[in-house]
């Protein structure tokens, strides 16, 4: 497997966005990794929204609260074991997987089981080439909750920058599963 990969921008990408240092250049390497990927081609100057404000009122409405719910909420307990609620069984299948690598969450301010912890891990397990791990935790965990979480992103109407985020890590994860498959 090519020792290149973008799961570590992909999990930077999907954290919440605190400076504008790194808006332009994130939505260049998006839309780059779109291209590489087969999408069409994305000037980057349409994923940068307004203001570095406007991009965090959108992560808040599409990952973390708004009225009536959490639009694409970002945790496999939400979505595996059917109650919907943190803390359960996709957690504790993230932390066993972390465990069975060696590793910790990466981001200690959130849940073992959020995507931004679970995409760094992709990226751990490249970079370590833990292989076949990376082949159970993607078929046996991720794969069977982000196609919801992804369903749920684009059904939330989210700004150009989050949908083809959620495009594009969709491809990517599904290019390595084959891969390590």
């Amino acid at each position: 497997m090519n020792q290149t990969h973008p799961f570590h921008f992909l999990s930077m990408a999907f954290s919440y966005p605190e400076s504008t240092d790194n808006l332009l250049p994130a939505a260049t390497a998006l839309a780059a990794l779109a291209e590489d990927l087969g999408l069409p081609p994305v000037p980057a100057d349409s994923l940068v929204p307004v203001s570095l404000t406007d991009l965090q009122a959108e992560y808040v409405r599409l990952f973390d609260s708004a009225p009536g719910g959490v639009a694409a909420p970002p945790w496999a307990s939400v979505y595996l074991g059917g109650s919907g609620i943190l803390m359960q069984e996709g957690h504790e299948q993230a932390l066993a997987f972390y465990r069975q690598a060696g590793v910790e969450p990466s981001v200690k301010s959130e849940y073992a089981d959020h995507l931004v912890q679970e995409l760094a891990f992709v990226g751990i397990l490249i970079d370590e080439e833990q292989l076949s791990l990376l082949g159970r935790f993607l078929g046996q965990h991720l794969l069977r909750w982000y196609p919801d979480f992804q369903e749920r992103l684009q059904g939330a109407d989210p700004c150009p920058f989050y949908s083809l985020l959620g495009r594009v890590t969709d491809l990517c994860l599904h290019h390595t599963a084959k891969e390590v498959t």
